[in-house]
């Protein structure tokens, strides 16, 4: 089985500077990615391209349309809001929603992507699986919730990432071809600590022990694929770009020793190409269902 771990703006210059050699795997090299509706890469836009080869004017997710509401009305109005920045977009959906008790979610892309078929599974992938997961994150650092304690913080952001790394070691158990799951733990943990090195380098060696973890416990018949959509600005690295911005140091990492890619576009080629088809059990589970109807649960 190929393993794909999308970790969420993992810095090919941060991992030189911090002492992360999981993070490195067997080899390991920058790759190129993109800015398309905005002048930063975007999540939204770059994991949908990985998982299907396209770019976002063919997958159809884009910075201009990253949410989705079930009131008609409110979704046409959102349309205009993409290009506002963070806090006043959030405080302008809180205020439709309390108005209107209108929902949002995040699109998923229709196109045909890396992850379907038999043998084949992926978690909390944005704009392709599990997109709902990524609002989760976000919502740590929320600023309507109230003051945010770093305490508070941590407990919640490095919970969700060992949810998520605890899901993707499960998978190594199980009879699969591919699994991929996205992880932003690396991507939160930078805006919030994009002027704090001590604490931005104690999440990567977090994040370093769940990645050593996984590729210790690899089958002699499976490998590991770690990549990012973009990097993070922080106040101490080589640039004069404002902290907390997305920067184009994207990077990939592997346990295999094929040729790795160069570009995100190129990254569903290659997995196709690295990958052998699992022989898959179809027995089927015997529910019990008058049981559990009884009980409620279904």
């Amino acid at each position: 089985m190929l393993l794909v771990l999308a970790l969420d703006a993992l810095d090919y210059e941060h991992v030189e500077q911090f002492d992360v050699p999981a993070l490195e795997l067997a080899q390991c090299q920058p790759i190129d990615t993109f800015s398309y509706m905005k002048d930063q890469p975007y999540t939204l836009e770059v994991w949908p391209t990985v998982a299907t080869g396209l770019g976002p004017e063919e997958h159809g997710l884009t910075g201009g349309g990253t949410s989705e509401w079930d009131n008609p009305a409110v979704d046409f109005l959102s349309k205009f809001t993409a290009k506002l920045g963070g806090n006043t977009r959030d405080r302008l959906g809180n205020l439709a929603e309390s108005l209107t008790g209108a929902e949002y979610s995040i699109p998923e892309t229709d196109t045909e992507h890396v992850f379907q078929g038999e043998g084949r599974v992926v978690h909390n992938w944005p704009g392709v699986y599990n997109s709902e997961e990524l609002m989760r994150v976000w919502d740590t650092a929320n600023p309507d919730e109230g003051e945010q304690t770093i305490q508070g913080f941590e407990r919640e952001i490095f919970g969700i990432g060992a949810e998520q790394f605890g899901w993707a070691r499960e998978m190594l158990h199980h009879d699969l071809s591919l699994a991929g799951c996205h992880i932003h733990t690396l991507d939160m943990c930078g805006h919030i600590y994009r002027h704090d090195e001590e604490r931005y380098r104690h999440t990567y060696e977090r994040v370093n022990e769940w990645v050593a973890d996984l590729r210790d416990n690899l089958g002699q018949e499976d490998e590991l694929l770690i990549l990012s959509d973009h990097g993070i600005h922080t106040a101490w690295d080589s640039s004069d770009v404002e902290p907390g911005r997305h920067s184009n140091r994207a990077m990939a990492a592997t346990t295999m020793d094929t040729e790795l890619f160069d570009d995100v576009h190129d990254v569903r080629e290659w997995i196709e190409a690295g990958i052998e088809e699992a022989e898959i059990s179809h027995d089927q589970v015997n529910v019990p269902t008058e049981q559990l109807e009884e009980l409620g649960y279904i």
